[in-house]
């Protein structure tokens, strides 16, 4: 796990902001492309590429990263969301989460395992198949939305965070390649406790969630600790799946994240030590914001949380 002491990442904000943006950038971007250059060298064997990781490491982004990559290398790749197979909310019940007292939003049994599970044998087999899409405002699967084969020069991209689950996993190790994703560095304020992946995972998540899921800061942190259980739960047993790793962290984006969320942090902090979480709050003004708007790539991670 790679450490950054906020003293450095408040140094390189403040005096070499644009350098500081683009040496994170590289650092991720040659990650990505030393998965391209492996999951290409194998595609043949294996045109299942399975993308895993917990929530806001990143996945949708690098998925779309990994697929322009792998067009370097003559491959073109075919995405499927495992978003599109969440189950029509009222068609079953979801289960509880007894530790936290909410829903389990993160249980496998809210998806169509099986069905996708499915629908990958059949494009290994050369098979074309109708794959559904998920209509988050009505919380309605919608089949047929539209109908995918592979060529032989195609793999297909899956991102989620059951893609490792062993009702996938199980009859496709073969024919798939595991890469795991994550917030895999922390940061160490001058004092207290250090910021772990979690925490920094919980930021971008916070910022994505009140930007584009209509779901405020203090929701967030609501149904934080159940998406931390579901993560003990239905991702780290399988994290042995992984062929391939990428560390998705951008030691600038707590400037970024910190600048928008530390007014609306302030009026929780009780609530942030109550989701394991209150090193963030004692760092609430201590992180030099960035004027980034000049050197943010279009293709960074971080719009994926920022927009």
């Amino acid at each position: 796990m790679a450490e950054y002491t906020l003293k450095y990442i408040n140094h390189r904000a403040r005096y070499d902001a644009m350098a500081f943006i683009q040496e994170c950038e590289e650092k991720y971007h040659a990650q990505v492309l030393a998965v391209a250059e492996e999951v290409a060298e194998n595609s043949a064997q294996k045109p299942i590429v399975l993308l895993n990781g917990p929530s806001s490491s990143g996945k949708t982004t690098t998925n779309d990263r990994l697929a322009r990559a792998l067009e370097a290398h003559g491959i073109h790749a075919e995405m499927i969301s495992m978003d599109d197979y969440y189950r029509t909310v009222g068609t079953y019940e979801i289960p509880p989460d007894p530790e936290n007292g909410v829903p389990d939003l993160e249980s496998p049994e809210c998806m169509n395992l099986p069905l996708l599970s499915q629908h990958l044998a059949q494009l290994v087999a050369g098979e074309e198949i109708e794959l559904p899409r998920f209509d988050f405002e009505t919380r309605t699967s919608i089949p047929g939305a539209r109908t995918l084969r592979l060529d032989p020069d195609e793999v297909v991209l899956i991102e989620g965070i059951h893609s490792f689950n062993p009702v996938i996993m199980g009859d496709l190790a073969h024919a798939a390649t595991g890469v795991y994703l994550s917030v895999a560095s922390a940061v160490v304020p001058q004092e207290g406790p250090r910021l772990e992946p979690y925490m920094l995972r919980f930021l971008r998540r916070a910022m994505r969630d009140s930007l584009f899921r209509n779901s405020p800061v203090e929701e967030t942190l609501h149904q934080w600790n159940s998406v931390r259980r579901g993560e003990r739960l239905y991702i780290a047993p399988h994290r042995g799946q992984a062929n391939l790793t990428v560390d998705t962290f951008l030691p600038y984006e707590l400037c970024i994240l910190m600048q928008h969320l530390t007014p609306r942090l302030r009026q929780y902090k009780q609530e942030l030590a109550s989701a394991d979480l209150k090193p963030l709050g004692e760092v609430l003004g201590q992180v030099a914001p960035i004027d980034y708007a000049d050197f943010l790539p279009e293709d960074s991670v971080l719009h994926e949380f920022i927009g």
